[in-house]
């Protein structure tokens, strides 16, 4: 017998992934059907289970209330838990749920965590949180290009500062084709001098792998570590470890330099964990100042296709003012999917912006010279980057119109 499916009506809330309710969380996690309004933020739909199928509620799906509920309705006869996602209270979907509960359906109702515009009304004036002045990015479209996993962070940030994100991930991170070699470094870890880290990603997946083998951190023994940048060092304090190094220029070939400053590496053991595919340099230049260098894959970065929650489409029909990269495999994955001097010369008011150099020379191979490029090379000094750009070409604006 087939089993009997549910449809829960969830409010976002206000607007703050942050604020939705638990029961909201939960009932996200465990839907097979997210039906989902325009106006949720991408951080509450982000909180929805990997298999799950995202549809978007509009007139090019459901042109009419009653296919819409018809939708509900036919998935839960299938045996599937539905999950009617909107955005603010879910009081406002009173008309959905009579008509999928007159369908024989079971319906479910959680509200979301709303404030009024009454109550805020109401309140003194000095209790109010005070209006945000104009931002150079407001209203601005932004697209991000990092891996789901890491997208959220600087989705926020870029929120923060007035923009609307486009979520586009165009990579996926994903364990190393060929673990003998970590296996043996992980075999081996008493025997390093140094480990070096070039990402955030390196660190997540050496230490879920670590943590598979060993139980105490103290198993790494007395090894110093080494972080690309301030990301990946706070990835590695968050495990209370001490980073020795980290070069004030964020580049991989960077580390070398640092290592070399910090002492002599002559016949000094360094295991280096990074990408599958990364460059030969920094193995190079370490080797060259006497290391015995293990360059070991940790993690490796395939192309991702899935459109979650349909920003992609929008970038497509709609365009950006920016379009953001990271890495040199996002600017690779994002030109095997879009096609970006094409998407570029469609939407020529689009610009480009770069976390670092190594980014950078990975859009110049594609004949795309970034309008910015981040200094420092972290999030922040990309959304600084940005918006001292986006400033300066509203300020020329507004003087061509003075003339």
């Amino acid at each position: 017998m087939k089993a009997k499916g549910v449809v829960a009506w969830i409010g976002a809330g206000p607007g703050d992934a942050r604020l939705l309710t638990l029961r909201g969380a939960e009932a996200l996690v465990e839907a097979a059907v997210v039906v989902y309004d325009s106006g949720v933020p991408t951080g509450v739909l982000q909180l929805a289970g990997a298999g799950a199928e995202m549809v978007r509620n509009g007139p090019e799906r459901f042109p009419g209330s009653g296919d819409l509920a018809a939708f509900l309705v036919d998935q839960a006869r299938e045996g599937r838990r539905v999950v009617r996602l909107l955005a603010g209270d879910a009081q406002a979907s009173a008309g959905e749920v009579s008509a999928v509960a007159a369908g024989g359906v079971p319906v479910r109702f959680v509200p979301g965590v709303g404030v009024s515009a009454e109550a805020i009304s109401g309140l003194p004036v000095a209790a109010r949180e005070p209006a945000r002045q104009r931002q150079p990015l407001s209203g601005q479209r932004v697209v991000v290009t990092r891996a789901y996993e890491q997208v959220a962070e600087f989705s926020r940030k870029l929120r923060d500062h007035g923009a609307e994100v486009l979520e586009v991930p165009c990579i996926r991170i994903e364990a190393p084709t060929a673990r003998e070699p970590l296996v043996e470094a992980l075999a081996g870890l008493g025997s390093y001098d140094w480990m070096v880290f070039t990402s955030a990603n390196g660190v997540d997946m050496f230490f879920g792998f670590f943590f598979r083998a060993f139980e105490d951190l103290r198993d790494l023994g007395a090894v110093r570590l080494a972080a690309v940048g301030p990301g990946t060092a706070a990835r590695l304090r968050g495990l209370h470890l001490k980073v020795d190094v980290t070069p004030k220029v964020h580049e991989g070939r960077e580390i070398a330099k640092a290592l070399k400053g910090f002492m002599s590496l002559e016949n000094l053991r360094i295991l280096l964990l990074r990408a599958e595919v990364a460059s030969p340099d920094l193995p190079r230049l370490l080797e060259a100042e006497g290391a015995i260098v293990d360059d070991v894959a940790c993690y490796r970065t395939v192309a991702e296709t899935a459109d979650r929650t349909g920003d992609a489409a929008r970038m497509m029909a709609r365009g950006a003012e920016w379009v953001t990269f990271t890495s040199g495999s996002t600017v690779g994955q994002f030109h095997a999917r879009f096609d970006l001097p094409e998407f570029l010369r469609r939407y020529p008011g689009v610009r480009t912006a770069s976390l670092g150099p190594e980014t950078t020379e990975a859009l110049r191979q594609l004949s795309v010279t970034p309008a910015v490029e981040a200094e420092p090379h972290t999030m922040d000094g990309l959304i600084k980057a940005m918006e001292r750009a986006a400033g300066a070409s509203a300020a020329a604006c507004v003087g061509g119109r003075g003339r």
